[in-house]
């Protein structure tokens, strides 16, 4: 197996080590520790959700809102009809 510098303390480490046996840290081959790689794909996948969420919002009201004016204009024009006969 190979070993790499630990990313916290330099120590030697094998790259499938959960934490260097020198000071503890966790992941200690890879770049990022698995909280920070937690972090990014949390703020990731809020960012997504925002983004369907929006378009989302923004599709329902512009196909619902011309469905319902259509609808509250409906009577009006009824009611306008009967009037003159």
């Amino acid at each position: 197996m190979p070993l790499v510098p630990c990313r916290a303390c330099g120590h030697q480490v094998d790259t499938s080590a959960l934490a260097c046996p020198e000071c503890g840290a966790t992941d200690p081959g890879h770049k990022l520790s698995r909280q920070q790689r937690n972090i990014i794909v949390a703020l990731v996948q809020f960012v997504i959700a925002a983004v369907l969420l929006g378009w989302g919002g923004w599709y329902v009201w512009n196909a619902t809102v011309p469905l319902v004016k259509e609808i509250l204009a409906r009577p009006q024009a009824e009611q306008a009809q009967g009037a003159r006969r």
